[in-house]
């Protein structure tokens, strides 16, 4: 799926990907801020989805958090961040995150071998440390 996603004011896009075909897009409506360059100007996480449409009632393909900070006036994206616990069939889900200077701590859902489709049990955190404009996941860990 090369180029921009442009959201509708429902917060949806649709797009073409060259594994899945027909895919919705899904911005979150929730925006998580905090200071991880000591600035005294947050940054923001933003959430987005992928789901197969419902063609196969496979609900999410993907996910992850978009981060943007500052450059002047202006946001810019300073990287992506994606689930790093993963096991099973079903991919891991989001759960939030926390910001403390120079990481994002993420939280994760993630399927064990007998969860069913609606409900993961599997909880982890994985700490993004920031560098400039650079985000680098460190190893996931597993709370539960």
């Amino acid at each position: 799926m090369p180029g921009l996603v442009r959201f509708d004011a429902q917060g949806e896009a649709r797009a073409t990907s060259s594994v899945w075909g027909p895919v919705r897009v899904i911005q979150g409506r929730e925006v998580l801020y905090g200071d991880t360059d000591s600035d005294n100007r947050d940054e923001a996480v933003v959430y987005v989805g992928c789901d197969d449409n419902g063609l196969t009632q496979n609900a999410q393909i993907a996910a992850g958090y978009v981060v943007y900070g500052h450059a002047g006036k202006s946001l810019v994206v300073i990287g992506s961040i994606t689930p790093r616990q993963k096991h099973g069939t079903y991919p891991t889900a989001l759960a939030g995150a926390e910001f403390a200077p120079g990481r994002i701590i993420v939280h994760e859902k993630w399927y064990r071998t007998n969860d069913p489709h609606c409900c993961p049990t599997g909880d982890a955190t994985t700490v993004w440390t920031r560098e400039g404009n650079r985000l680098t996941p460190g190893d996931p860990r597993i709370t539960s």
